[in-house]
C-alpha cells in the first residue's frame, strides 16, 4: 500500500533530492511557515530516505506493516543507552512525520488516526530538543527538532502537498469526503479556505472529534 503511494508521488526527475526540496520550499512559502534552511534540509533528506518502502521496516518487521509508534516509545524509555534512546525517539518522530504527511490514508482503517501520529511525533521531537547532550551531532540537530516539534502540524501540511501537482484543483465534495475519511489538517485548511466552518467537540473521555 505504501509502495503504491510512493510511486504516485514521484515524478520523473534527474535528482530526487532537488524534486523534494523544491516541493517542500513551495509548500512552506505557500503556508507562510517560518522554516529555516536546516529544517528544510532535514525534511528533504527525510523524504529521500523514506522514498522506498523498505525504509519503514525494522530488522524484525514484516513487509508492509509499520511498527507501532507506541513500540518505539516503549523501546526508547527502556533503553539503557542514551544513544539508542535518541535514535528510537528520532525514528518515532520521523515515521510520524512521513506517515501523517504523506500516507495518512493508510490510517483510515486503523485504531489510531492522524491526530495520534501528530501528537506522538511532536512529543518525540520535543524530548530530543529539550535533552542535554554532549554529542556535537545531537546539539546541531536540537534546533531542527525544536522547530519540528513547535510546528509539527504545519510541516505535516507542507509534506502533504509534495505529491500534489501545483494548482491541482480539488472540488468541495472531494475535500469533504477526504475530511470525513481521515480528518487531515491539510484538508481542514483547504475547507476553511473555501468558507467551510469546522469545529471541535469532545467526547466524555476528552477525545477530540472534528466536524
Amino acid at each position: 500500500m505504501l509502495e503504491n503511494a510512493v510511486e504516485s508521488l514521484i515524478e520523473p526527475t534527474t535528482c530526487l533530492q532537488s524534486f523534494f526540496k523544491e516541493r517542500i520550499e513551495n509548500a512552506v512559502e505557500k503556508h507562510s511557515i517560518n522554516g529555516n534552511e536546516d529544517t528544510l534540509w532535514y525534511l528533504t533528506q527525510l523524504l529521500c530516505n523514506y522514498s522506498h518502502t523498505s525504509a519503514f521496516l525494522d530488522n524484525t518487521g514484516h513487509r508492509g506493516a509499520l511498527t507501532p509508534l507506541a513500540e518505539y516509545y516503549r523501546q526508547a524509555i527502556e533503553s539503557e543507552s542514551a544513544y539508542e534512546r535518541r535514535q528510537l525517539l528520532q525514528r518515532l518522530g520521523d515515521v510520524a512525520m512521513v506517515v501523517s504527511g504523506l500516507f495518512s490514508g493508510a490510517l483510515n482503517r486503523k485504531a489510531v488516526g492522524v491526530d495520534y501520529y501528530i501528537s506522538m511525533g511532536e512529543a518525540a521531537y520535543s524530548t530530543l530538543a529539550d535533552e542535554t547532550t554532549h554529542s556535537s551531532r545531537d546539539r546541531s540537530l536540537q534546533s531542527i527538532f525544536e522547530a519540528l516539534a513547535n510546528d509539527f502540524t504545519d510541516y505535516v501540511v507542507a509534506l502533504s502537498e509534495v505529491p500534489v501537482k501545483p494548482d491541482e484543483p480539488q472540488d468541495l465534495m472531494t475535500l469533504v469526503e477526504d475530511w470525513q475519511a481521515n480528518q487531515h489538517p491539510a484538508t481542514a485548511r483547504q475547507l476553511r479556505a473555501q468558507g467551510v466552518i469546522l469545529f471541535d467537540q469532545y467526547t466524555p473521555d476528552r477525545t477530540r472529534v472534528h466536524h
